[in-house]
Formats: C-alpha cells, sequence, structure tokens
C-alpha cells in the first residue's frame, strides 16, 4: 500500500502543474450554464403540474454533462495522466523505479477516478450555486442529485478501465481524445436504444437522467454490466501494460 501511496501522490503532483484546476471548474460550469439557458428557454414547456424546477433543470444540464462532457473529460484525464510518460521517454524513467508495472498502472487509475470524483462534486455544487443565484424557488432535491452522481461516478469507472488502457498503449495524446470523442458521438443514438445498457459511453447520461427521462433499465442489471467491463478492461489494461514494450 505503501508503494501505491506514494506513486498516487506523484501522479498528483505531476498533474497540478498543468493548469488542471481550470478544467475541473469551468467544464461542468459551462455544462450548467447550457443547461440553465436552455431551462430557461423552454421553461414553459418542461414545467409541469408538481414539477420541481431543480429536477427539471438537471435535465438539461444533465444533457450536456452526461452525454458529451463527462465521457470526454475522463478521456482527457487518462490522455494527460500518460501524457509525459508517453514523450520523451518518459515510460522508461518511470519503469526504472521500484513500483511494479501493476502499481503504476493502478496507480493512475486511482488518481483519474479521484479526479472524476471531484469533477462530479463541483459539478452539483456549481448546479446548486448557479440556480440560487438564478431565483429557484423549488426545494432541492439533494438525495436526487447526490444518487446521480454517485451513479453516474460508478458508470465512469468502467470507461476511465477502458480509455486508461488506451491511453497507455497509444503513444499519442490527441489520438486517444480523438477516439474517445468519436465514440462519444455515437452514444447520442445509443443512448435512446437498447444498446445504450451495454455501451460504456452511453451509462453517464443513462445513470445521471432525471425519473421522466429514459434511465438506467434496472440497477442491478447497471451494477452488474458496469463491473464486468470494469473488471475485463482493469485486467487488460493491466497485462497489456505489463507486457508493454518500452522503447
Amino acid at each position: 500500500m505503501g508503494l501505491i501511496k506514494t506513486m498516487v501522490f506523484n501522479e498528483y503532483m505531476k498533474l497540478r502543474r498543468q493548469w488542471l484546476w481550470a478544467v475541473l471548474i469551468i467544464i461542468p460550469l459551462v455544462s450548467c450554464l447550457l443547461g440553465y439557458n436552455n431551462f430557461f428557454t423552454y421553461q414553459d414547456i418542461l414545467i409541469q403540474k408538481d414539477d420541481n424546477e431543480w429536477t427539471e433543470a438537471w435535465t438539461q444540464a444533465s444533457l450536456f454533462y452526461g452525454m458529451i462532457m463527462l465521457p470526454i473529460l475522463s478521456g482527457f484525464y487518462c490522455s494527460l495522466s500518460c501524457r509525459n510518460e508517453n514523450s520523451g521517454g518518459g515510460w522508461k524513467l518511470m519503469l526504472a523505479l521500484p513500483p511494479s508495472r501493476v502499481i503504476i498502472y493502478i496507480a493512475k487509475m486511482i488518481i483519474i477516478l479521484f479526479l472524476v470524483l471531484l469533477t462530479q462534486l463541483i459539478l452539483i455544487s456549481e448546479f446548486v450555486i448557479t440556480g440560487l443565484l438564478l431565483g429557484l424557488q423549488d426545494s432541492i432535491p439533494w438525495f436526487f442529485l447526490f444518487k446521480v452522481l454517485g451513479l453516474g461516478f460508478l458508470a465512469v469507472c468502467a470507461l476511465v478501465a477502458i480509455q486508461l488502457w488506451m491511453a497507455s498503449q497509444i503513444k499519442s495524446f490527441v489520438t486517444p481524445i480523438a477516439i474517445n470523442v468519436g465514440l462519444t458521438l455515437i452514444a447520442f443514438i445509443a443512448a435512446g436504444s437498447e444498446l445504450g445498457n451495454f455501451y460504456p459511453w452511453a451509462q453517464p447520461t443513462l445513470a445521471m437522467s432525471s425519473p421522466d427521462e429514459i434511465g438506467i433499465s434496472s440497477l442491478l442489471f447497471f451494477l452488474s454490466i458496469n463491473l464486468v467491463i470494469f473488471s475485463l478492461a482493469t485486467i487488460l489494461g493491466v497485462v497489456t501494460f505489463d507486457k508493454k514494450d518500452i522503447n
């Protein structure tokens, strides 16, 4: 555990020098602002009798965040965590350290998942603060907000396992992000069909949807499929990284 903690701290120190805080704050805020803009533009259509305006505003914010921003952002975190190593012989320097390749890989995954969880918390904070500043009057559905935060995080765990595998294998910062953007666009189609229940890039938006939207079909199935994808992708990532030929 000591070596993992050390490597996680090293990853944190490496990433904090790359203006990451700006991404952590701005991307969720942009999603909130776009969502609130849509909400107030179509408020008369979105708000029905007995609807909570926070929940309806969330349908618009999560549309941008869960469908587009979050899958791309998690892929960006993965590419960023491998950028130094993929350029200038960074892998050789890192693999010369005492920790094994498995520990190095797990440490990267831990720091990326921490960043995703931090992004989720910032999103909820910015969504509530922005809503209060804009004058939303209904009671804040805290249980609902933290439920979608948690489900969204669980959905991204499986996605991160796939994205980190790609980022560690492709010797480029941009290429894994471009692939991830392409696969995210497919989620627009997948999320509205049965395929969405199996497609990792569609899982965040389904997990973070409001009760009156298309969401996960079954919590047990959602947890099971994401656990299977996370386990298989992590094993694949660890095994291929352990056998990776470093030039």
